[in-house]
């Protein structure tokens, strides 16, 4: 075996395979390895009366609100420079409203959401509190 004498190291931006690299796509920047490929979990909100989708330029947010005499809420924001579907399941709502940039979607009675993402999907899954499992 000969051993062959480099002029100055090949850098690692440079450095490429012959096969490529096949697992560069399951990771995002900032995203633990150990989520990478699977559903991450953003957040977990009780009692939630219903929400805004909203889209500004290259940012998109989750806003939750709450019933009772004083309206508040709660903002998820998410990674900017990047677009989303956002997918509501298991939630009966009673009204969607749609006026751009914002699309607001209330509840029939207050749930608990679970908010999760994989790659560019965002899930928002809820359980409403009335309901009675058997």
């Amino acid at each position: 075996m000969k051993l062959m004498n480099r002029e100055k190291p090949i850098s690692r931006k440079r450095r490429t395979g012959t096969k490529g690299n096949k697992s560069s796509s399951k990771f995002t920047n900032g995203e633990p390895a150990a989520l990478a490929g699977g559903e991450e979990a953003i957040a977990t909100i009780e009692n939630a009366a219903g929400i805004i989708l909203a889209v500004t330029e290259n940012r998109n947010w989750i806003e939750v609100f709450f019933g009772g005499d004083l309206m508040h809420t709660k903002t998820i924001n998410l990674p900017s420079g990047r677009m989303f579907n956002i997918y509501i399941e298991e939630i009966p709502h009673k009204t969607t409203v749609y006026e751009h940039p914002r699309t607001m979607i209330v509840f029939d009675a207050p749930c608990d959401l679970r908010i999760t993402r994989d790659g560019d999907k965002v899930i928002v899954m809820g359980v409403n509190q009335n309901q009675v499992f058997v």
